[in-house]
């Protein structure tokens, strides 16, 4: 699946898709935002870790999905402690060790102020296009 997402309705529609697959057993998301500076972009304006990824990027009950691939890219800007605390929130939190998800990474280029959130294992060539 690949998506721009604009506001929080959006986030709303992807949530429920996401509830209504149960039969999924493979899922890739890749998700971009627009510019953060319209009032109906609250979760955009949030912080990207394990917990944002677990309320708005995957099903409320996980009953087939087995590997799951992310990509969200956005303007934000964080400093060097937001992206350890990003990077360690998947190391750490319990639904993301048992199933085995905590190769999820964040990478932030600073020249630009971009956010980068993406699973590590990932196909390298997905990843660099996704990048650029």
């Amino acid at each position: 699946m690949k998506s721009y997402i604009y506001n929080d309705i959006e986030f709303g529609y992807l949530k429920w898709l996401l509830n209504n697959l149960n039969h999924i057993t493979n899922l890739k998301i890749y998700l971009r935002s627009p510019q953060i500076n319209r009032p109906d972009q609250i979760i955009w304006k949030s912080v990207i870790d394990a917990n944002f990824i677990r309320q708005y990027c995957l099903p409320d009950k996980i009953i087939n999905l087995k590997y799951f691939y992310i990509y969200i890219g956005r303007e934000y800007q964080l400093s060097v402690d937001d992206i350890e605390n990003i990077n360690n929130s998947f190391k750490i939190d319990s639904f993301f060790i048992s199933h085995q998800w905590t190769n999820i990474r964040c990478f932030y280029d600073e020249n630009i102020l971009y956010q980068h959130i993406f699973s590590s294992n990932l196909n390298e060539l997905e990843h660099y296009n996704s990048l650029s």
